[in-house]
């Protein structure tokens, strides 16, 4: 489905203390979440792989990245509650600028500062640097309102662009969003309780 890695992997939890893991813990192999025995099933969650587990798992070639800092989230699915449980990989095309003398990222925009002068270019908002002229000869940085005739201010050398900020580069970034919850039906009425967890751990209910 994606080379994007697996943060979290899924156990559903039964009623007569036994469980059935997305990996399985001694050979490693996955299992299918049709093997869920709903019938039994009392809890399920989502949880971050050790690093042992993932390297266990990484030799089936499945792509999985261990953050044991990531929280941990389980659901109670005791009574009539229906289990949810599914995944979303996004692909997206990402222009982003570098600048080459702090060798940081930066997001440029309409609303981003921008030089005011001869040669325009973004700034950087980690250095504050931008495009400049910069002098061949003694190596002096100018700023466009220095240059004279196209020489150097300090020594009179010949001078070219020394292009900071205006390069632009993209790149094509994916991500995996996580959905946990259940459908229960009180009073007649269907109700849902659905959480988005994001990689990097932070959850919105939906």
């Amino acid at each position: 489905m994606s080379n994007r890695p697996l943060v979290y992997y899924w156990i559903a939890h039964y009623n007569d203390g036994t469980s059935t893991p997305q990996f399985d813990t001694k050979t490693y192999e996955e299992n299918k979440f049709s093997y869920i025995n709903n019938d039994k099933l009392i809890k399920f969650g989502l949880y971050p792989f050790s690093k042992e587990y993932a390297d266990g798992i990484r030799k089936y070639n499945v792509n999985v990245i261990s953050i044991p800092l990531l929280p941990t989230f389980e659901i109670d699915m005791s009574g009539d509650r229906r289990l949810i449980h599914y995944r979303d990989v996004f692909i997206s095309q990402e222009e982003y600028h570098k600048c080459s003398k702090c060798n940081k990222e930066f997001n440029y925009g309409k609303t981003s500062p921008k030089t005011k002068s001869l040669v325009s270019s973004p700034i950087c908002p980690h250095c504050s640097a931008y495009d400049v002229f910069k002098c061949v000869s003694c190596g002096h940085e100018m700023l466009h309102e220095e240059r004279k005739q196209a020489k150097c201010s300090k020594c009179g050398g010949g001078v070219q662009l020394k292009k900071y900020t205006s390069q632009q580069y993209s790149r094509e970034k994916r991500w995996i969003e996580y959905y946990l919850g259940y459908q229960e039906t009180i009073k007649g009425v269907n109700m849902k309780y659905l959480m988005k967890i994001h990689e990097n751990g932070n959850v919105e209910v939906i």
